[in-house]
């Protein structure tokens, strides 16, 4: 994962961390950057994609977050589960840091 001093979410907590990411909506593959904070982690589209909306996730609406292979064979993506049920899935590179870094804030240890 990226450290990032600079940037601000939009509610201003400063991003500790941006790694790039795909996150899949319907059958588009969403390219773009996967921002964490103290608080929630947001998925900023890049602009060329046809679904362009970010996705604001507060850490405390994270029910489990966990590996999945990509195409049911690459080892590559995660699987977010919300506690409202909704399921959303990203492709990242190295996620075993990722993973861990976002069990650690909905587990409140971080």
């Amino acid at each position: 994962m990226q450290t990032v001093q600079s940037e601000k979410q939009q509610n201003e907590e400063p991003v500790l961390f941006k790694k790039a990411a795909n996150l899949f909506r319907g059958i588009e593959s969403v390219g773009g950057w996967l921002h964490a904070s103290e608080t929630r982690m947001k998925f900023v589209p890049h602009a060329l994609n046809i679904q362009s909306a970010p996705l604001d996730i507060p850490y405390a609406d994270i029910a489990s977050i966990a590996k999945r292979n990509t195409m049911g064979i690459v080892p590559n993506g995660i699987l977010l589960t919300l506690k409202s049920g909704a399921r959303h899935k990203f492709v990242l590179y190295k996620r075993s840091s990722f993973i861990a870094f976002v069990n650690g804030k909905i587990s409140g240890v971080l």
